[in-house]
């Protein structure tokens, strides 16, 4: 590439994406004051008098060029001198970056990568949400999980990305996003390329002891205040193949590197309770699959291993589609064995990555057991021959066949099986019941049927950006379902039908140490209505101008809701979690030992126990001990 091509392709993003906005919008200032003077250009390099120093730029790229001032990088002199060179020749044309990313092939890329091709394609699968933005004849890629962008240069090639990130991760993070942008523009899926290293998703002990490791340096440095190393080092174990193996500790990494940048950016949203809970859950989680690292609660993989069941009649009750921070997604239906008192989830799901086409919302309109779609048999019953099912009650969705029933009153049997609540609190007394525990609780949704007397007005919070909509039991008591604010037309319509609706199901999940209540579907007649895959059928009147009068006069925007007094047991969590974090910060609390006293008069003997080992020994190991034993308290 000659020097004249190298210039055309850095327009002022380029040029912001290798030094700052700043740095440009001052140097395109000073050009426009004639600072900048063109001394000597043939196709190789060019040297240039910017603002009285000279700066020398090679056709290899702008980042190899070099300026006589003090400054490191690419400082303002260079980027001044790049605005005199593209205004001194007219630019030639250049093929674009996507044609160059377009034409690569899978070899070049694993050339580029190097040792790092694994992380590559572990870190591209995690990241199909990536915003790709075409600028001109460049092309921008923004992983999910990564501060800056990659930005690929026409005609500059792999080597010539420009990536703000450590110089570290810069071959990974480029091959990454080359990869994405490959899948975007249609060159090669991702679940067509080959990774190397098999063998190394084994969740070694060696691999176990360095995510440890990792979560007590970030634990340390969030508190002191120099989090950049440790942020680094938990995304790079994150995005390795033996993390990868066990898609929650993926999941909870890189929650936690999200969390030390907020950190860092002293972002409103850093909560020390909620990332020394976290911190400690994945710290906890790394310890216990040192001894079981094929427990599939514990690493949440999504394969099982299934055997044949007797057939039984089962209630389908509602489909729930799902996200996952590893990149996984699917769909998930929940059924009831009326005969066994027991739930059952049956589901559709790829790994992070895995087959681009396929689309959660679409396995719901599709065919299920031979009994029809499953949109068909939600509502109703079926009758399951041949199924192959799980330990934990999951049942094959293709290896199992179905035949409708034509059950009369699903609900009859729903009462009769006492799997429907109209009192709140043997509701909250089944769901403990039913929870799994201790690490294995962590991500799981436990299903729950409620017939609520009445709804209340909703509350929109607008940190959360969540509404919180209060259903009423026969006692008159209230628990609140949360929805998204995306979801302001679904509150408003389960306020305008709440008089029809026979059965409300629920999924309740533990969320910052709540429960939390998350609408699923309604029974409305003989018909279950899911959600957010249903249209969901009007009223009488124009639905849109009922939704718009609702959200008006129901919905109070900005207040926080009335809480429920905090029982001794969360005021006790919540002052561990504060004194823990000072402990952190500043080496000590006074408070450790009389957390311990009410601790041990709660009877919590492990929690006094650990507050004292912390008094004696405040380190990052002991904090995560005094971090999840708080934790558990509150969640259970």
């Amino acid at each position: 590439m000659t020097l004249s091509e190298m210039i055309a392709v850095h327009d002022e993003n380029a040029l912001a994406a290798l030094a700052n906005v700043g740095i440009v919008r001052r140097a395109k200032r000073d050009f426009e004051a004639g600072k900048a003077t063109v001394e000597t250009r043939d196709d190789t390099q060019a040297t240039v008098t910017s603002d009285g120093k000279s700066v020398t730029v090679p056709a290899t790229g702008l980042d190899a060029a070099t300026c006589d001032c003090p400054s490191t990088g690419v400082c303002r002199h260079i980027i001044l001198a790049a605005f005199a060179l593209r205004a001194d020749t007219p630019a030639p044309a250049v093929k674009s970056a996507p044609d160059d990313l377009h034409t690569l092939t899978e070899e070049d890329l694993r050339k580029f990568a190097g040792a790092d091709w694994d992380k590559a394609i572990n870190l591209a699968r995690i990241s199909t949400a990536a915003k790709i933005d075409a600028d001109g004849v460049n092309l921008s890629v923004h992983l999910p999980d990564l501060e800056f962008p990659v930005v690929f240069l026409a005609g500059q090639g792999l080597s010539g990305a420009v990536f703000k990130g450590a110089k570290s991760a810069k071959r990974r993070v480029t091959a990454a996003a080359a990869l994405v942008a490959r899948q975007h523009g249609g060159a090669q899926a991702l679940d067509q390329i080959t990774q190397d290293d098999a063998q190394s998703a084994f969740l070694s002990a060696e691999f176990l002891a360095q995510v440890q490791s990792a979560i007590t340096g970030a634990v340390t440095g969030v508190f002191g205040g120099g989090s950049v190393i440790a942020e680094d080092m938990l995304f790079d174990l994150s995005i390795s193949a033996r993390a990868q193996s066990a898609p929650r500790l993926t999941s909870l990494l890189r929650a936690l590197v999200h969390q030390a940048r907020l950190a860092r950016a002293h972002h409103f949203d850093f909560r020390d309770d909620r990332f020394l809970a976290d911190a400690a859950l994945t710290y906890a989680l790394a310890k216990a699959l040192e001894k079981h690292p094929e427990d599939t609660q514990l690493t949440g993989t999504l394969r099982r291993t299934y055997r044949d069941s007797d057939s039984f009649d089962l209630i389908m009750l509602g489909a729930v589609r799902w996200h996952a921070a590893s990149g996984a997604r699917g769909l998930r239906l929940y059924g009831f064995a009326p005969d066994q008192n027991a739930w059952y989830t049956t589901s559709q799901a790829r790994g992070a990555g895995m087959d681009p086409g396929f689309a959660p919302e679409n396995a719901y309109f599709g065919p299920l057991w031979g009994a029809g779609t499953a949109k068909d048999i939600t509502g109703t019953q079926v009758t399951l021959r041949q199924a192959r099912v799980s330990s934990d009650q999951q049942i094959s969705w293709d290896q199992a066949s179905a035949a409708p029933t034509h059950a009369p009153d699903v609900i009859a049997q729903l009462n009769n099986a006492g799997a429907v609540f109209a009192n709140w609190d043997d509701a909250q007394d089944d769901i403990a019941i039913r929870s799994p525990a201790g690490l294995r609780r962590m991500g799981s949704a436990v299903p729950i049927l409620f017939a609520p007397s009445d709804i209340g007005n909703a509350n929109f919070e607008d940190i959360n950006q969540q509404y919180q909509l209060p259903i009423i039991d026969q006692t008159r008591a209230s628990w609140n379902l949360t929805l998204s604010a995306k979801q302001h037309e679904t509150v408003a319509w389960l306020q305008d039908n709440k008089a029809n609706i026979r059965v409300l199901f629920c999924e309740a999940t533990v969320v910052d140490l709540r429960l939390r209540l998350s609408p699923v579907s309604v029974m409305i007649g003989q018909q279950m209505i899911n959600l957010s895959l249903d249209p969901l059928p009007e009223a009488k009147s124009t639905f849109g101008d009922r939704a718009r009068s609702f959200l008006k006069s129901k919905i109070s925007s900005g207040s926080t809701p009335a809480q429920a007094p905090l029982s001794a047991i969360e005021q006790l969590g919540n002052a561990v979690f504060d004194a823990t974090a000072e402990v952190m910060r500043f080496g000590q609390s006074n408070t450790l030992l009389a957390l311990a006293d009410q601790a041990e008069t709660l009877q919590l003997a492990l929690l006094a126990q650990a507050l004292r080992d912390l008094s004696q020994t405040p380190d990052a190991n002991q904090a995560m001990r005094v971090s999840y034993l708080a934790s558990e308290i509150m969640r259970s």
